[in-house]
């Protein structure tokens, strides 16, 4: 999946781009993120997983295994 499609599947999120983070379980990880200062108070650290063409939030408990790994 082209960076340009998972940027507009952050935006839909409520997100304003995405940072690689690596590979886990078979997906690639992006960490959605903020442009601009200041706090931005989102909940749980969800990550967005891609493999092949299909693209999702992380489930709360995949965020923190993902994290734990």
């Amino acid at each position: 999946m082209k960076r340009k499609d998972i940027i507009l599947f952050a935006k839909q999120q409520g997100y304003d781009n995405v940072l690689y983070i690596g590979k886990w379980r078979g997906y690639d990880v992006y960490e959605p993120t903020f442009e601009g200062t200041g706090p931005h108070f989102v909940g749980p650290p969800l990550v967005i997983l891609v493999k092949g063409q299909s693209i999702r939030m992380s489930t709360v408990e995949e965020s923190y295994e993902q994290l734990n790994s």
